[in-house]
């Protein structure tokens, strides 16, 4: 999982820069409450981390460096074809792309992916990736 300062720098850098009433944000592991309609949305994930030590020595004062990488998923309504969601996507990959914020230095959004498996389901998803880098200093106990 992220560093938690870079899943909080992502979040509020996305809802800042891409307000769309026909995508809204949807936070992970909420319920989709009252509307259960068909309607578009996008997802911010944070698939794959790992850190290692940026520094040698300097007890209680390292620098460590996270490089990971958090993933946006498009869900359209299935049978609109790809509708206004390529657009959505390179406006997201535009907020991010070489990029620094917050420490969050993110590196070459990718392409969105359109997933084979889009025709078993209800939605039609597009999903792309920013891989990142992140360094830190372990707390003080």
């Amino acid at each position: 999982m992220a560093h938690p300062i870079v899943m909080s720098a992502v979040a509020a850098r996305l809802a800042a820069g891409f307000q769309e009433p026909d995508c809204p944000i949807r936070e992970i592991n909420r319920r989709p409450g009252a509307d259960r309609s068909h309607s578009a949305f996008v997802v911010l994930q944070f698939p794959y981390s790992t850190s290692d030590p940026a520094t040698v020595g300097a007890p209680g004062g390292q620098w460590w460096r996270e490089d990971g990488a958090f993933r946006f998923v498009i869900t359209l309504p299935k049978g609109e074809g790809l509708s206004l969601g390529p657009m959505w996507a390179e406006q997201i990959a535009s907020l991010f792309r070489g990029e620094e914020f917050d420490g969050v230095v993110c590196l070459s959004a990718g392409s969105p992916v359109v997933d084979d498996r889009n025709e078993t389901d209800a939605f039609f998803r597009l999903s792309f990736s920013v891989p990142y880098e992140f360094q830190f200093q372990k707390a003080e106990p």
